[in-house]
């Protein structure tokens, strides 16, 4: 990104435009997805054809970012082999490991037990945060912020009569508790990435490192059948491409410029966005607990960043 895009994203008054644009595109990512396995005929128990979808879709957005950059003139800025440690750790954990730990997982979990679950990453992120980092201090605001948030998020999943509790297995809630610990490990090292070199070069070879990693680990797997290649399929995947690509640049610079809580309490709107776009895009049922749940984090957002 060139510098004025930067003096921007530093901008308190256009980090709200910012992060929410940010959590819509990827809570469109999710029905896209779905609908992108229907498209290239990818089985719901195909584990190996959908390590290898988010493999290509992501090893892509970081190829966009990585020639962005090169056409823009930015540079990485790495100094030494502690810096590379760093880049390629980003990439382990804030892509394959994060993403690889999230498809497990949804093979064995209930989506309802998947979202509660993997909302907890942007929780946890602001917990350790706030211990970590000296400019990102616990605070009462922060604590009802992410009670508001939890509490959204739980009540567009939670059904009357229904144990949440059951059948709990490693292999499903072990799974996403692990993909959400990525989330907030991923977030705590952006931060310390973003000291050390340019954090929009280093999304886009985060991403290309993970992504392949994933195609790998699908190769290894093998997914059950081959795809089947239609303009819509391929018109979703670039879609799905481009939001990685966008989103995590901007997300990324974000987490850099501004204390982590503030930043973070939005992701409690990617489960929320996700079922109202899921009913927009997928003809699924919209109730009316989701616009609650949508009212109950922005208020959440509001408390944890107003000063």
């Amino acid at each position: 990104m060139n510098s004025s895009k930067v003096s921007i994203l530093q901008d308190n008054r256009f980090k709200v435009f910012f992060a929410v644009f940010v959590m819509v595109g990827w809570s469109l990512a999710y029905p896209l997805i779905k609908l992108g396995y229907q498209e290239f005929q990818i089985d719901g128990r195909d584990l190996g054809g959908k390590i290898l979808f988010a493999g290509v879709r992501f090893f892509m957005a970081g190829t966009a970012v990585t020639l962005y950059c090169h056409f823009k003139k930015i540079k990485t800025d790495i100094t030494d082999q502690g810096d590379i440690a760093w880049l390629v750790l980003l990439g382990i954990v804030n892509t394959a490991l994060h993403y690889m730990f999230a498809y497990i997982g949804l093979g064995y979990n209930s989506s309802a037990r998947s979202t509660i679950l993997d909302s907890m990453g942007g929780f946890i992120l602001i917990i350790l945060s706030t211990i970590i980092f000296p400019d990102d201090k616990m605070t009462w605001r922060k604590a009802i912020g992410c009670i508001l948030g939890v509490a959204g998020i739980v009540s567009i999943n939670i059904q009357p009569g229904v144990d949440f509790f059951e059948n709990i297995t490693f292999m499903g809630d072990g799974m996403i508790l692990l993909n959400a610990c990525c989330t907030a490990l991923g977030g705590l090292i952006t931060r310390v990435v973003s000291r050390r070199m340019n954090i929009t070069r280093a999304t886009g070879y985060s991403m290309q490192i993970g992504g392949a990693l994933l195609i790998l680990t699908a190769a290894f797997v093998r997914p059950q059948t081959a795809w089947v290649f239609t303009a819509k399929g391929v018109f979703i995947l670039l879609c799905l491409i481009a939001i990685s690509a966008v989103c995590f640049a901007i997300y990324n610079a974000l987490l850099s410029y501004h204390p982590i809580s503030q930043i973070a309490i939005y992701n409690s709107l990617i489960p929320v966005l996700g079922v109202i776009f899921a009913a927009l895009l997928l003809h699924e049922e919209l109730k009316i607990q989701y616009i609650i749940a949508v009212i109950m984090v922005a208020i959440g957002i509001h408390v944890v960043n107003h000063k």
